[in-house]
């Protein structure tokens, strides 16, 4: 059965994907830079294809955002996320995706997506989500867990989104049908396989949750309509989470680091002008005037003598013949260095501004510190948007886990504490004094000892005051007399005092 225009792409999709393939060609590096060719460098006029090729391979690529993407992802992950689960999702959650990726290192791939292209889905997925036992009645979980049946996810990345629709049911904004780019493998022979692409359909038929799988050449479908049940009954959603750069919507983005990524590939411009200015003069070139020929072909035409630099060769030249070389010098260069310069300095700047957040006004030295966490930063925006999606992708999995789900028994929430809090000794004697006035919390206090490091993020307040509890108490410090700079001195043995005196008394 054939389904004409199922891979028909979104109306915004071929615009946007440009953006993203810049964005993963400057982030996968000098490679790929190259392998775009005349998309990132233009040729030179007569340029031949040799030429070029050699001008590209002497030009170095300054990947200025990958540094950048993996210096946000290092703070995002800096402390470990905060999650909160039944110990019965644990073993699932070591292998979430089936193919041996715990759910840390999938919850890290969906974030490093966001960052780059600010765009990617998230699919939690049942194997033949409608097995039923021979009388009809729903399997039980731990049949299914005899059976292999168990749940995953599926990261999608935004190319791979080619088509989604939203309708308002029942008031509510609702996807009722995505479409999903694939590639499959299948063994053609003993030594070679065959690979094509499948577009799965994921859409609300009657109200009910359906899959479909096409061929992507021939739209022909594969297999038979799949309707996934859970806990014996039809799903009524589709379990697919959109993540962008500021939260779960379907709409597509500006890439959060398309500034920055297209400044350097402007970087990569001007440097290749730079080297190749650096090719044309950085050797001399000797001259010659005033030479003569020393003998003339048959048609009149001069034969000049071969030349050859050295100190074993001798040159004959006629007398009032000059000879010198030709050497670079000016400003150009400095022009073209002067630039590069520039642009690593904008390059810079873009990147630290994905960490400031939006503030106006005069603020003191401390609070730009503190600012410095960045919990109204972009960065911020992604790891908030990242966390909602996985919480919710995580509560379907948890469902279809047979694990039940409440309000507050499963969440997932990315560290915004990107950098490490200041603390020095002054800043902690005065929270100090805040707790003992009763201006501060004692569970305040905790929390900024945690934020600047000085207690380990994965200890809770909880287990921090257990341990004070289980310490055994320690003696009061005995202090010196104020003004006193000199250890109190050890009390005299009361036989040697000196009796008072009479007159004393």
């Amino acid at each position: 059965m054939a389904a004409n225009g199922v891979k028909t792409r979104h109306s915004d999709y071929d615009l946007f994907s440009q953006k993203w393939r810049r964005c993963r060609d400057v982030v996968a590096g000098q490679d790929n830079i190259y392998f775009g060719t005349t998309l990132y460098l233009a040729k030179l006029a007569e340029e031949t294809d040799p030429e070029y090729k050699k001008r590209q391979e002497r030009t170095p690529f300054f990947n200025a955002t990958w540094r950048t993407m993996a210096a946000f992802i290092g703070m995002m992950f800096r402390k470990p996320p905060a999650k909160t689960y039944p110990d019965k999702l644990q073993k699932l959650l070591d292998d979430v995706t089936m193919s041996g990726v715990s759910f840390d290192n999938f919850a890290q791939d969906v974030a490093l997506e966001d960052i780059m292209v600010s765009r990617v889905g998230v699919l939690v997925d049942y194997p033949n989500g409608n097995i039923t036992n021979p009388d009809g009645t729903a399997i039980t979980m731990a049949q299914a867990e005899v059976m292999g049946l168990r749940p995953s996810m599926v990261m999608y990345k935004a190319e791979q989104i080619i088509n989604w629709r939203y309708e308002f049911i029942n008031n509510h904004y609702t996807l009722t049908q995505v479409r999903l780019w694939e590639q499959h493998t299948e063994v053609e022979t003993e030594f070679k396989d065959k690979k094509f692409a499948v577009i799965r359909v994921l859409d609300l038929i009657n109200g009910h949750y359906r899959v479909r799988r096409f061929i992507e050449e021939n739209e022909s479908q594969i297999g038979w309509d799949i309707y996934p049940t859970m806990n014996g009954q039809p799903m009524q959603y589709i379990p697919f989470y959109f993540i962008g750069p500021d939260g779960g919507e379907p709409e597509l983005s500006e890439p959060v680091l398309i500034d920055l990524v297209d400044l350097n590939i402007k970087h990569f411009q001007v440097s290749a002008d730079f080297e190749h200015g650096c090719h044309m003069t950085g050797l001399p070139t000797p001259w010659i005037a005033g030479a003569t020929p020393q003998s003339f072909a048959a048609d009149g035409s001069p034969i000049w003598p071969k030349l050859y630099i050295g100190s074993m060769t001798a040159w004959m030249l006629p007398a009032g013949a000059e000879v010198g070389y030709l050497e670079f010098n000016g400003q150009g260069l400095k022009a073209l260095t002067d630039n590069l310069d520039k642009k690593e300095a904008q390059m810079a700047a873009i990147g630290a501004k994905m960490l400031t957040p939006e503030k106006t006004g005069v603020e003191a030295a401390e609070t730009v510190a503190m600012r410095h966490a960045g919990e109204n930063s972009i960065l911020a925006a992604i790891a908030v948007a990242v966390s909602e999606g996985l919480t919710k992708a995580l509560k379907v999995f948890a469902e279809w886990a047979g694990v039940p789900v409440t309000e507050d028994n499963i969440k997932f929430d990315i560290n915004r504490d990107f950098m490490p809090f200041p603390m020095s000794p002054q800043a902690l004697t005065s929270l100090l004094a805040a707790v003992q006035a009763a201006q501060l919390s004692s569970e305040s206090f905790f929390d900024l000892m945690k934020r600047g490091d000085l207690i380990d993020a994965e200890i809770s307040f909880e287990d921090e005051q257990a341990r004070i509890d289980a310490a055994p108490a320690m003696p009061p410090p005995v202090a010196a007399p104020i003004g006193e700079d000199k250890p109190i001195p050890e009390p005299k043995d009361k036989g040697t005092e000196k009796p008072i005196e009479e007159k004393d008394k």
